[in-house]
Parts: C-alpha cells; sequence; structure tokens
C-alpha cells in the first residue's frame, strides 16, 4: 500500500518524523502484508497526547499508541479477520509487548466498548484526530467494531484454528518488531545482504579436511562423501537425518552438507543449534577455521555481542552513543550474520516463546538450513510437537533440517517416509574402525565404596579416566573420596555447581592435558556427555538411559588410538534423576548381559528407544494451543516439559577475585544514575540500557543457581536485581564455594537440572 501523507512537524521519536518513521520501517521487507503492519503500526502517535509526552518525556502520565492503531487498522479492512489481516491486528496490538492468547485477550479486552471507553473515555475522539491527521477514514464505530469479538471463541469462529495461521502471527509480528527496533535505532530501513561467501567457504572447508592427516582422517572422509552423495540424489527433501557414531566427523561433515545445500538453494543463513551452551564455543571455534568472524555469531545468553563494521566512519563504533546498541541488536536480532552457532533454547524460544525478545528474530528462519545437532537431548515428551514443527517449517517457510546424533532417539516413527533422507548408512556403527570401546555393566558395582574402588584400582593401568555420575551430591564425594589416593595435579571435577567461567576453564584444561598425554582423572555429572570433545582411556558411568551411556562412551578413545578401552557402567548407586520410562534398568540390564562392543550396539540402541517411544505419551502436547493461537499457554507447556523451573532457587553472584563486585556494582550504578538524568534523549536511553545488558552479561559468567535457603544471609547484588553475593572471603575448600568443588552448600546437591 501506498504511504499515508502525514505532516512532518508529527513526530514517532523526539524531532525525528512519523512519515519517515513508518516508510523506512515498511521498505524494510519486500511483502505486502508487512507493509500494511508498518504503515498502522504506530498511527496511535498522531494523538495529541503522544505527541506531548514526545516534548516531555518526563512527565507522569502515560500514553498509548499500539491500541488505536490496531482499531484503526481493524477498521479500515472493515472489520474482516481473516488469516493476513488477523496477523496484522494483532501484531500492531502487541507490538510493544508479548503475544497473548487470543481468545482470552481480545474477549476481556475489547468485547464490550462500554468496559473499553469507560477506561479511556476520550478514546472515540482520539481515534477520530488520529484518522483526521493521517487523512483516512473517520467514522469508527467503537460499539460495532467491538461486537465482533463478542464470541464464545473467536478464533474458531474466524475459522483462524490452524498452526499456519500460529506461524503466521509469528512472522508478521517478527518482522514488525525487528524492523520497528531496527528503524529507531539507525534511522533508517532494514536491507538484508544477499551476498553469500558459500563456494568460498566450502573451498576452505575441503582444504582443512584434506590437511588433517589422523587414524579416523579416512573413515571420516568416507563417511562424509557418502552423506554428501546421498544429499545431492536427495536435492528435493528438506528433511535430513545423519546418524551416525560419536566421533566420526559430524560437525564438519554438517557444515560441509549445509554449505552445499546453501549454495544449491540460495539459502540465506545456516544455524547450527546444540542442547548445552558447555558444548557451543568448541563448535564455534571449528567453524571459525572457514567462516569468516563477520559472517559467524555465537549466540546464547551468557555470550556478549560481537562488534559489527568496520566501514569508513565505523571505526569508533564502540565509543560513539549508539554503536553498543547497535551491535546488540543485531546480535540478539540474527539479523546480518550467515552463519549462527547457538542453543536448543534460543531456537526453540522462537518456535515456542511467546516473548518479544525471543520472537525479534523469528524472520531469520526462512530460507535456511536448521542443525539440530545431538536431537536426542529434546525431551521425549516434545518430540512429536517438535516434528510437527519442522515438517511445517520446511514446508512453508523453505527451511532445510539436518538432524544428527549418534543416538536418534526414533523420531522416524513421527515423519513419513517421502519427506526425510537418511544421508549415512549404519554399518558405519558395526564397521572396525568403529570399535573403540567395549561398554559393560558391573552390578556388583553397587555402593559408593565400591565405585571408588573401581575408580582407584582402573586409573592405575591407564593413563586417563573419565566418571559420569547421575547427581551433583555423589559426584562431589567421589570426588572428596578421591582427594584421599589421587595427586591433586591430576584429579579434576565437573558439575552445574561450577560458574560458567570455571566450567570452561576446567573443560578447556583437561582436553589441553588429554592432547598432551598427561595422567587425568575427571569426576563429572552428565555435563561433560554431549559433543564435549574429551579424549579419555577408560570410562566409568553410573547407570543412565543407554542414549546417556553412549553419549559418555563417546568420550572413550574418541580418536580409536587406544587400545582395550572400556566404558564400565556400574548399578544405579545414589538417586536416579531419569524418568523411569527413561531408564528401563531391567530392559536394559537385560540386553547387556555380557560386554559388548562398539560395533555391536546399534540394534540394542534401537531396541531400547522403541521400548521408550511405546511409553511416550500418544499426542502432541503443543499442537492443540498452537492451532486455538494461544501463544502464552504454548509458551508456559514448552518451559514446563524442556526447562522446567525449579523452585526455591537462587541465583548467586560468586566473587571469584577481591573487588569483582565492586566493579560490577559500580559499572551498574553508573549507568543506572546515567538514566535519571533529567532530559536525557531517547537514543541515549536505549545505549544505556544496551551497556547494562552487557554488564549483565558479563556477571552471568559468574553466576549459578543454588538452593535458596542457602543464601538468605548473602546480601543482595543491587536493588531490583535478583541476584545475591557470595564475598571472597567465602570462597576457599569448607567455605561457600572451592575453586576445586564449586558450590558446597548441602541442599544445593540435592538439586536436579
Amino acid at each position: 500500500m501506498s504511504s499515508f501523507n502525514i505532516d512532518e512537524h508529527y513526530s514517532s521519536h523526539p524531532d525525528y518524523p512519523l512519515q519517515r518513521h513508518l516508510s523506512n520501517i515498511a521498505a524494510s521487507f519486500d511483502d505486502d502484508t508487512h507493509r500494511k503492519a508498518a504503515m498502522f503500526h504506530d498511527l496511535g502517535k498522531l494523538s495529541d497526547e503522544f505527541q506531548n509526552y514526545l516534548n516531555d518525556p518526563d512527565h507522569k502520565k502515560g500514553t498509548t499508541h499500539a491500541l488505536e492503531s490496531a482499531l484503526i487498522y481493524l477498521w479500515f479492512v472493515n472489520c474482516q479477520l481473516t488469516p493476513q489481516t488477523f496477523a496484522v491486528f494483532f501484531s500492531i496490538l502487541k507490538h510493544h509487548g508479548d503475544l497473548e492468547d487470543v481468545h482470552d485477550f481480545l474477549y476481556y479486552k475489547l468485547a464490550f466498548s462500554e468496559d473499553l471507553l469507560e477506561k479511556d473515555p476520550g478514546l472515540e475522539e482520539k481515534i477520530r484526530v488520529i484518522c483526521d491527521r493521517a487523512s483516512i477514514l473517520s467514522d469508527i464505530d467503537m460499539r460495532n467494531l467491538c461486537d465482533g469479538f463478542d464470541l464464545d471463541d473467536i478464533v474458531r469462529e474466524n475459522k483462524l484454528n490452524l498452526i499456519q495461521n500460529y506461524f503466521l502471527v509469528k512472522d508478521v509480528f517478527s518482522r514488525l518488531i525487528f524492523s520497528d527496533k531496527y528503524e529507531a535505532i539507525f534511522k533508517e530501513s532494514f536491507s538484508e545482504k544477499n551476498e553469500t561467501c558459500w563456494e568460498e567457504y566450502l573451498s576452505r572447508l575441503i582444504k582443512l579436511i584434506e590437511s588433517k592427516k589422523n587414524k579416523m582422517a579416512s573413515i571420516r572422509n568416507q563417511a562424509r562423501n557418502e552423506i554428501l552423495d546421498n544429499y545431492r540424489e536427495n536435492r528435493d527433501k528438506k528433511i535430513y537425518i545423519i546418524e551416525a557414531p560419536t566421533g566420526i566427523g559430524k560437525t564438519f561433515s554438517a557444515l560441509h552438507l549445509a554449505l552445499e545445500i546453501c549454495r544449491d538453494k540460495n539459502k540465506k543463513r545456516i544455524i547450527n543449534a546444540l542442547p548445552m551452551t558447555s558444548i557451543i564455543d568448541q563448535t564455534y571455534e571449528e567453524y571459525g577455521l572457514v567462516i569468516n568472524d563477520d559472517d559467524l555469531l555465537k549466540f546464547h545468553h551468557l555470550t556478549r555481542s560481537k562488534s559489527y563494521g568496520s566501514s569508513e566512519g565505523d571505526e569508533k563504533k564502540e565509543t560513539n552513543s549508539l554503536g553498543r546498541q547497535q551491535n546488540d541488536f543485531i546480535a540478539m536480532s540474527w539479523s546480518s550474520d550467515k552463519v549462527i552457532v547457538t542453543t536448543f533454547n534460543q531456537l526453540f524460544n522462537a518456535f515456542y516463546s511467546n516473548k518479544n525478545r525471543d520472537l525479534i528474530k523469528f524472520w531469520t528462519l526462512r530460507d535456511s538450513v536448521v542443525i539440530l545437532d545431538e536431537i536426542q537431548a529434546v525431551p521425549r515428551i516434545l518430540i512429536q510437537d517438535l516434528i510437527k514443527t519442522i515438517l511445517y517449517l520446511s514446508e512453508h517457510f523453505n527451511i532445510d533440517f539436518v538432524i544428527m546424533s549418534a543416538t536418534i532417539p526414533a523420531i522416524k516413527n513421527f515423519i513419513p517416509s517421502e519427506k526425510i533422507a537418511e544421508l549415512l548408512d549404519n554399518r558405519y556403527f558395526s564397521m572396525d574402525f568403529n570399535n573403540r570401546y567395549s561398554l559393560k555393566i558391573d552390578t556388583d558395582i553397587n555402593t559408593p565404596e565400591s565405585l571408588w574402588s573401581a575408580i582407584t584400582i582402573n586409573y592405575e593401568n591407564v593413563n586417563s579416566l573419565l566418571c559420569v555420575l547421575n547427581t551433583k551430591k555423589l559426584s562431589l564425594e567421589t570426588y572428596n573420596e578421591l582427594e584421599h589416593s589421587i595427586d591433586s595435579s591430576e584429579l579434576f571435577f565437573l558439575n552445574t555447581n561450577f560458574i560458567p567461567k570455571h566450567r570452561s576453564e576446567i573443560i578447556r584444561n583437561i582436553r589441553n592435558r588429554l592432547k598432551n598425554n598427561q595422567k587425568t582423572l575427571l569426576v563429572s555429572t552428565q555435563v561433560v556427555e554431549a559433543g564435549v570433545d574429551l579424549d579419555f582411556d577408560f570410562g566409568i558411568r553410573e547407570f543412565a538411559p543407554l542414549y546417556s551411556m553412549i553419549q559418555t562412551a563417546g568420550r572413550v578413545n574418541r580418536e580409536g588410538t587406544k587400545t582395550g578401552a572400556v566404558l564400565q557402567v556400574t548399578n544405579k548407586i545414589g538417586f536416579s534423576p531419569y524418568h523411569g520410562n527413561d531408564l528401563l534398568k531391567k530392559e536394559v540390564s537385560e540386553l547387556f548381559q555380557s560386554q559388548m562392543e562398539e560395533n555391536e550396539i546399534l540394534p540394542i540402541l534401537k531396541k531400547y528407544f522403541q521400548m521408550a517411544i511405546e511409553r511416550t505419551p500418544p499426542d502432541p502436547i503443543l499442537l492443540s494451543p498452537m492451532k486455538e493461537l494461544k501463544f502464552q499457554t504454548v509458551h508456559n507447556l514448552f518451559i514446563d516439559n524442556y526447562m522446567k523451573e525449579i523452585p526455591n532457587l537462587s541465583s548467586v553472584f560468586i566473587e571469584v577475585e577481591v573487588g569483582l563486585y565492586s566493579q560490577f556494582y559500580y559499572k551498574i550504578e553508573s549507568l543506572y544514575e546515567a538514566l535519571k538524568h533529567p532530559g536525557i534523549s531517547l537514543e541515549e536511553k536505549m545505549n544505556y540500557r544496551s551497556r547494562l545488558k552487557g554488564v549483565f552479561k558479563e556477571i552471568s559468567q559468574y553466576v549459578i543457581n543454588v538452593s535458596r535457603d542457602e543464601v538468605v544471609d548473602l546480601k543482595d547484588f543491587y536493588k531490583n536485581v535478583e541476584i545475591q553475593v557470595c564475598p571472597h572471603e567465602f570462597i576457599g575448600d569448607k567455605k561457600r564455594y572451592s575453586i576445586n568443588k564449586g558450590w558446597l552448600g548441602e541442599k544445593s546437591l540435592d538439586i536436579h537440572f
């Protein structure tokens, strides 16, 4: 649609014309639906109330504009709620907030004109003024308009109850909130860079792979070439599955595959999602050997923004008033980078969250390649919902999915065979190279004492040993016991009671020690399992779900250079945090009645997953509320079943260095004080808030979640910041936090993530 003819003296932001703001946003995407949302979304700012607010932003009187803008748009389309008009209407209405459950929100907000006008008695006159200034219709009948929402089921009665409308709303909403914020920051239209370097990156990757010379190189190249050959025969497919043993080089094979898909199908970006932040650094570093820094982004809740742009005039971008804010926005929106390494949380939040901050990047998923690595980490109860989502997005958003793991959880049961291409033959599981370890269950190891004895005896005969236990409590007890008999320079410990900074340092240190063939014993929880590139001589694993055992085994003789490597599985010793339908202890024990070589495990694994799937609820849990456009409900259900909040937890900042807390405190204090200055511009406010976000990301490297009962005596980090401070004097063995043992509170040891 053509833009409105709005007088230049009406502003969207201080001293910035509304007409220019709307036109720039509308020009950001070549899409008619987006243009309509863009042109109407801020018309409410034409009211006297909003213009007065811009002239005096310190006044206390609240102003609105999204409601007025949405109502004007709805009247403009004759109150016809088609999928497209509804998506535009609802996106305008909520563009400064989060998406709500549609029926409940609209019914209670708009169905009764008397209530609406009682809350805002000047609403009708305000709308008439806005329409007059935009030179559009001005005869809105509020009662007639509200009657359209006085329905038993607004979604169903308007025939909006389809999954495509769930994603349509998200797509329109995402483009609108992204381009709105982009324009407010950059004062220009967004223009997506279309130049790609897929051929150059393919060439670099091939040279890098050819330079690798080790025992596993030939088999990795064989598997990679088979993956690529099978893809070339199935270019018409959009869902690809790579089921391959650990250590076979899935990271570079998947990158090679994704680059070819991007080249062949003119894709815009690659998104590699992994289950945990602890394994992202490694993947990012490997990608960095191939992908230019200006095209590569590592993004999760602990990462700080990268610095974008080095063109003339931008060299000092970080020091000018908008540089930091620009960088933060580009990173969080995924709008610039061509290759993104992120977490399942970040990607799945784009699928299922209703939050403005999560959906600002939803539009970037279109025309991409999405790699889901270590898919076994997705809870079984959500598998069917995830598959339904993948099927829809692959078809309607032109996304190619690459799903991979050494232990794919029978997801093919839920995907029509004609929709997928399996790219690697299962023979790799039974080939000679895939005989790096044997797995045996020793039920006689059934007490902490027998466990400690087994660790000590086996460590005497090997250079490195990994012990993975189910709980933090047993892992710490084990570490404490081994301190009496193992050289402290050789003994390491890892669980989620360590701050993220220390976890990364420990993994890096152990990786270097193993490469240098130094004597090393690591006691850990599951935090070390998936995707962490470590190579031990021997492993001990407390009984766990079979896929978890095999993930641990992937850290034993990973490079295939050792002989006689074993993963010894104990009986269940301590508390098990796993659901019985995942554990299947009796059934798995019967399947492993004798020691089994790695290349014999695949048939057992498939039997295990079949049994687990048979115990999975038969129906998706998110699909129905998605169709009903219950955005808040979908988000809540997802959180409850994917990363359920644990009650009675508190975040605590660990002051590992003297004065570290004061440094952060004064940074925050100065930024909050700056925000209070009278007359501060909107741009300056946004800059200070962006800098605050950066400080809190730095702080998060020193924060862990512990039992609330253990921090009641600690002071708050800062007013209205829900973090307590563990001061440096409480750091050390037998105190609150140990550099070698993490958080030492007894109650926190009983909390299982």
